[in-house]
């Protein structure tokens, strides 16, 4: 297909972060919560590896486009009955994880500058699953190939907005399965500049799944009472609804500490984010993507969002996941920029009509919409079971360590 056009991004530059992967002694279990210490040696009786990470160089017309889009998109619907539900429930654990069908080390963007659409793609992945019960991994590959034509100073690599991937859905009109031809991920080393590894002509597009239409909508969070906006993304979560949560830190030394924090911190050990007394540095400081999939308030002193990357994980995050603190100022604000934190999702509709079918692993056949679908909800259920075995043992080790105290 042609390519799509979005925002421009001739000023917009990407940064690429080189960190050792976490220590050994955090590998054997993913849910151990014993932090670094200060001043620990990283590198101490560990063979570690070089790691990627990038973010967002926005230039200051780049992020106003943005900040703007997210101003002129409509609120999310907040629904009422679940909004009560979820305020009396007196603590909760949820994920929508089950939802999703994903490799954690393949989803890692590499070098790429297309977190944000790693994070709106999985909220379509989740919505493909809650609306027609099918959990399939969707292509990355495809957006990236086919996005402004796949190549130079504007494509998918050089960054961009939920707002902008919303465009090329609604151009394109269907969602490619992760399994078709050449629909793997594969330009994990390309960026802004080059071109992508894979022509968009090269990549089958059947079976596909046909959307309807699909529109970003805001969260609303910002000059609030903070119980309310959590309760706000606690709902659209509830919904069945991922979020996709974009991210600003104001400087060289922010993002540093970020880095350590996802380099070599246990995964289930929550991220504090400071308040925005710095002012925005456009030539240092930056942005983020990533998806919301759930939430943990069942101790009041340690709530926290569940936030799924798209940096591959290591060896203390094999779920590719981080924890990021439900006690943060949602409308911190920078000085040159703006508010520091979005929180959006979006609303899809598919064609239910033309349901695909797809290849049975292993058997050469082919299933139908309704074998797809009830072997999705057997997947779900496993998955449901393996969450709560999961749950049992973090608040097992949490009640250890108090007792140990």
């Amino acid at each position: 297909m042609a390519g799509v056009n979005g925002g421009g991004f001739r000023n917009l530059y990407l940064f690429i972060f080189l960190i050792l992967s976490v220590p050994g002694a955090f590998a054997d279990h993913a849910y151990n919560c014993t932090p670094l210490p200060p001043g620990a040696d990283p590198d101490q009786s560990c063979n570690a590896s070089a790691q990627m990470y990038t973010i967002l160089r926005p230039s200051l017309d780049d992020a106003s486009q943005w900040i703007e889009m997210v101003h002129a998109a409509p609120r999310a619907y907040i629904n009422p009955n679940l909004h009560s539900q979820l305020g009396s429930s007196g603590g909760e654990h949820i994920t929508l994880l089950g939802h999703m069908n994903y490799t954690p080390s393949e989803r890692d963007q590499g070098t790429c500058g297309n977190c944000w659409a790693w994070a709106g793609t999985g909220i379509l992945e989740i919505a493909l699953h809650t609306q027609l019960g099918i959990k399939d991994r969707l292509s990355m590959q495809y957006v990236n190939s086919n996005y402004n034509g796949g190549n130079g100073s504007n494509w998918s690599c050089c960054g961009g907005w939920l707002e902008y991937l919303v465009g090329f859905y609604n151009a394109s009109k269907i969602l490619v399965p992760w399994s078709n031809e050449n629909a793997q991920w594969q330009d994990r080393f390309k960026s802004c500049g080059t071109q992508t590894n894979v022509s968009a002509r090269s990549i089958s597009t059947d079976p596909h799944y046909t959307l309807k239409s699909v529109q970003a909508v805001t969260i609303p969070t910002w000059e609030m009472d903070k119980e309310q906006a959590i309760a706000n993304i606690k709902n659209v979560l509830g919904q069945g609804k991922g979020v996709w949560f974009g991210f600003f830190l104001p400087n060289q030394t922010a993002w540093t500490e970020f880095f350590t924090f996802w380099g070599y911190q246990p995964e289930c050990f929550i991220w504090q984010p400071k308040e925005c007394t710095s002012p925005y540095d456009f030539n240092n400081g930056g942005g983020h993507a990533v998806l919301c999939v759930g939430y943990n308030d069942k101790d009041p002193d340690n709530r926290y969002w569940i936030m799924l990357n798209s940096w591959g994980t290591t060896k203390a995050r094999p779920d590719g996941l981080f924890m990021l603190s439900m006690d943060m100022n949602y409308s911190c604000n920078y000085t040159g920029l703006g508010y520091a934190y979005y929180w959006m999702t979006l609303d899809a509709q598919f064609e239910r009509a033309a349901l695909p079918e797809v290849a049975q692993e292993g058997s050469g056949g082919l299933r139908s919409a309704s074998q797809i679908r009830a072997e999705a909800e057997r997947k779900a259920q496993e998955a449901k079971e393996e969450l709560e075995e999961a749950r049992a043992d973090i608040d097992s080790k949490r009640e250890e360590r108090r007792a140990a105290k």
